[in-house]
């Protein structure tokens, strides 16, 4: 995918999150519940933006993607 495909394919989904969240934030009356939402409301978003900029992941959560950074390993 592309950068701009992936810009707009996150701008969207972030897009949706703030709509459902400012449909919603007009009917909390309370502080502690406003802030509530707020921060799940910040945690989809982040969680929008990390899955998204992640690309695919491979099956294999073991696998080494990397060089050794002190050189050879022995």
């Amino acid at each position: 995918m592309d950068k701009t495909a992936l810009k707009n394919d996150m701008l969207s989904a972030i897009s949706d999150e703030l709509d459902f969240w400012l449909e919603k934030e007009g009917t909390i009356r309370d502080g502690y519940d406003y802030e509530t939402e707020f921060m799940n409301m910040s945690r989809k978003v982040n969680q929008i933006l990390l899955s998204k900029s992640l690309g695919t992941v491979t099956s294999n959560r073991n696998k080494k993607n990397s060089k050794p950074v002190l050189g050879s390993s022995r």
